[in-house]
């Protein structure tokens, strides 16, 4: 952001306030008045991209389930066999109810049940690619690309890591453990020093909610705090120290390992946590959301995925963070409840499987974009000023409003390859202005305002 004052015949002052690029992001923590220019202080759908607006983050509907209606998680299964990879969409419906879709057509397992929170992972148990279907209240299940059948006397699993040939879990029947399979078979949970066992966590942590495997080590999520576990062949030799205290609580479905560092959220916000310590990240949003419960993350083509709720009950805006650039983008106007264990970025939205891209849409439906020059930066807040006229350059149809001291004037602009200025000669000490698109195809460039006092 620049300021160039200079002197009008008339003795009174004039300067131009530009913003020459939108890569301060947003700034949600300090009041209004506080905010410099370059930050918005209101700020939805819009990405950023080389210090220009485009569109932001939609959703569109994908056939990766064939048109599934009731899916509630999804993931793929890959099998390799003589021929070659196979890859089986799943997924398991509001009921419990697994599915297998081939070649087109949707295949209900018998037999097995996959209720409550699911997860899966390909595993070549005994020379055969299988997939494990994990359930917070079935337990798990075991398909092999003909049958399937659940496994007796598991864990009733919230998460699961595969560490060194064993799976190590989370449990809603032993909240205060991580219970482990057998080495090389993660369908026997016999507890004894030859097959599985457990680890008891009694401790000020909480309980123990997630588990990843990291940097050659399990880490575990509590309530309040990140243990780390030694696990290697030997499980005589396992031990579990304790590295972060956290003065909030931690929600165990934003847990994501992303490239050489985990990303979480927390009562106070975003953390970064590299194996040892763990440092806040965007600080400027805040605690991001009142309710966190339902929050999931996920890690995808060097982002951090964010789907979370602005208060409700259903995750409506999706935070993606950059870890490499550092800039963060919101999204809203859609819902995310889960991402699809495939690699790509897939999530599950209102029971349809769909495809998360940067089409600034919602089913096809534009959103609406918004980026909030705070109100008071445009000038000194002490002083009197005449807003004389804005410029921009804009691709498609926009609106500028303008608002000074509780007044407002909306302006509407026409896209092209041309600077787009405004007359506007509105008076007052606070002044601000809000840029907003609705289309498709946005490409926003800088703004200038030009100020007389």
């Amino acid at each position: 952001m620049r300021k160039n004052p200079y002197l009008l015949p008339s003795g009174q002052r004039a300067s131009r306030i530009e913003i020459s690029d939108y890569l301060g992001g947003a700034d949600f923590v300090h009041d209004e008045s506080a905010v410099n220019a370059a930050y918005a202080s209101k700020y939805k759908n819009f990405r950023i991209r080389e210090g220009v607006l485009t569109d932001g983050w939609g959703i569109e509907e994908c056939t990766l389930l064939g048109g599934a209606a009731d899916v509630k998680y999804a993931w793929l299964y890959k099998k390799t066999e003589d021929g070659g990879e196979t890859v089986t969409p799943m997924y398991c419906d509001g009921s419990g109810r697994v599915h297998a879709v081939k070649g087109g057509k949707d295949e209900i397992l018998d037999g097995i049940t996959a209720r409550g929170t699911v997860s899966a992972a390909d595993y070549r148990l005994y020379g055969t690619d299988v997939s494990l279907i994990c359930s917070s209240v079935d337990g798990m299940a075991v398909y092999d690309g003909e049958t399937a059948r659940m496994v007796e006397s598991s864990p009733k699993i919230t998460s699961m890591a595969l560490h060194y040939e064993r799976l190590f879990v989370t449990s809603a029947d032993a909240v205060t453990s991580v219970r482990f399979s057998d080495d090389l078979d993660p369908t026997n949970w016999s507890q004894s020093l030859d097959s599985g066992g457990f680890v008891e966590l009694a401790d000020g942590y909480g309980k123990s909610n997630k588990v990843v495997a990291f940097l050659n080590y399990v880490y575990i999520f509590r309530d309040y705090g990140i243990s780390r576990m030694i696990a290697y062949a030997d499980q005589s030799e396992f031990s579990v120290s304790n590295l972060y205290v956290s003065a909030g609580r931690i929600y165990p479905s934003s847990v994501a390992v992303c490239g050489d560092k985990v990303i979480f959220l927390s009562d106070g916000g975003l953390n970064v946590f590299d194996g040892l310590s763990t440092a806040p990240v965007l600080k400027s949003l805040g605690s991001i959301t009142p309710k966190k419960d339902g929050a999931v993350g996920y890690w995808a083509d060097g982002k951090y995925f964010l789907a979370y709720s602005s208060g409700g009950e259903k995750n409506d805006r999706l935070l993606v963070y950059d870890t490499l650039g550092g800039n963060a983008e919101i999204s809203e106007g859609f819902e995310i409840s889960s991402f699809v264990g495939c690699g790509t970025l897939a999530a599950v939205s209102q029971g349809r499987a769909v495809t998360v891209a940067p089409c600034g849409a919602a089913f096809g439906t534009p959103t609406k974009k918004v980026w909030r020059v705070p109100l008071g930066s445009i000038g000194k807040t002490d002083r009197m000023k005449t807003l004389e006229s804005a410029s921009l350059h804009t691709a498609t149809d926009m609106e500028l409003k303008i608002i000074c001291d509780g007044r407002t004037r909306t302006f509407r602009l026409k896209g092209g390859a041309n600077m787009k200025t405004v007359k506007i000669g509105m008076r007052g000490r606070r002044i601000g202005a809000e840029i907003s698109s609705c289309g498709t195809g946005t490409r926003i460039s800088g703004v200038t305002f030009a100020l007389k006092t």
